[in-house]
C-alpha cells in the first residue's frame, strides 16, 4: 500500500510514533493518508516542509478501523473529542477507558481525514449546534480519504513502513493547493449552515451532550 505524510521541517532520523503531538485526532503516532492532497495542504504554508511517499506493509498488526456507519462515525467524533481534550473525559470513567485503550491497545488506527474543514463541522457538533444527523451528513461531503495513524515502535520498524520518495512542493503547487484549502474551508461554512437549518426543527436527533451521557453508559 502507498500512503503520503507531510511534515513542516522532514523526518529526523527513523520514523516515530511519539514525534508528533499529543493532542491530534487519534493521538500521538506517525499519520499518513491515502490522497495526497490533505498532507499537501497541511505542509504548503511551511518554508522547510517534505512531502513523503511510502510504501506500507501491515499485515500482522493490531488494527482498529472507523468504518462508514452511525455507531463508528460517532465513536470516531467522541474519539477525536478524547484526543483533542475537547472536554474532561474524567467525568465519563467508561469511555476515559474506551478512548485509552484505543491509544494503548493497537498498532494501527485507521478512519477519517478530520482536515480544517471538518474540524468546523466537529466543533459545531461539540458545541451542540451540530446534532448527530448534521455531522453524519456533513462527513459525506469531505472526501479527503482515510488517515492511518502509527502508534507503536512495532508499527514504525522497516518491516512495515519504509520511505519511497521525499521532496518539496514547488511554489506554484504551494499557492494552488493553499487557495484551493482557503476555497474549501468557505464553501464548507455555506454547507455547515444549511445542513444546520435542515435538520433545526427534525425529529430523533441527538447533540453531543446527550451522545457522551448515553455512550458511558454503553
Amino acid at each position: 500500500m502507498i500512503l503520503y505524510h507531510g511534515s513542516k521541517n522532514g523526518i529526523k532520523g527513523a520514523i516515530r510514533p511519539d514525534a508528533g503531538r499529543t493532542a491530534c485526532d487519534f493521538g500521538k503516532g506517525f499519520y499518513m493518508g491515502d490522497r495526497p492532497e490533505q498532507p499537501k495542504g497541511l505542509i504548503a504554508p511551511y518554508p522547510h516542509h517534505i512531502f513523503y511517499e511510502l510504501e506500507c506493509d501491515f499485515r500482522g498488526l493490531k488494527q482498529k478501523e472507523f468504518i462508514n456507519n452511525y455507531d463508528s462515525q460517532i465513536d470516531w467524533a467522541l474519539y477525536i473529542a478524547y484526543n483533542r481534550q475537547i472536554i474532561d473525559f474524567s467525568a465519563y470513567r467508561k469511555l476515559q477507558e474506551r478512548y485509552q485503550a484505543y491509544n494503548t491497545c493497537y498498532d494501527l488506527i485507521t478512519g477519517l481525514i478530520a482536515d480544517d474543514k471538518m474540524t468546523q463541522a466537529l466543533n459545531r457538533f461539540y458545541d451542540g449546534i451540530l446534532c448527530d444527523k448534521g455531522l453524519i451528513e456533513a462527513l459525506q461531503h469531505v472526501k479527503l480519504g482515510k488517515q492511518y495513524v502509527l502508534k507503536t515502535t512495532e508499527s514504525c520498524s522497516a518491516d512495515h513502513i519504509r520511505i519511497l520518495n521525499a521532496a518539496s512542493l514547488s511554489d506554484q503547487e504551494k499557492k494552488r493547493i493553499i487557495a484551493e484549502n482557503t476555497s474549501r474551508i468557505t464553501q464548507m461554512q455555506g454547507l455547515l449552515n444549511q445542513i444546520q437549518t435542515k435538520y433545526r426543527r427534525a425529529q430523533n436527533i441527538k447533540f453531543f451532550d446527550e451522545i457522551i451521557e448515553e455512550w458511558n453508559e454503553l
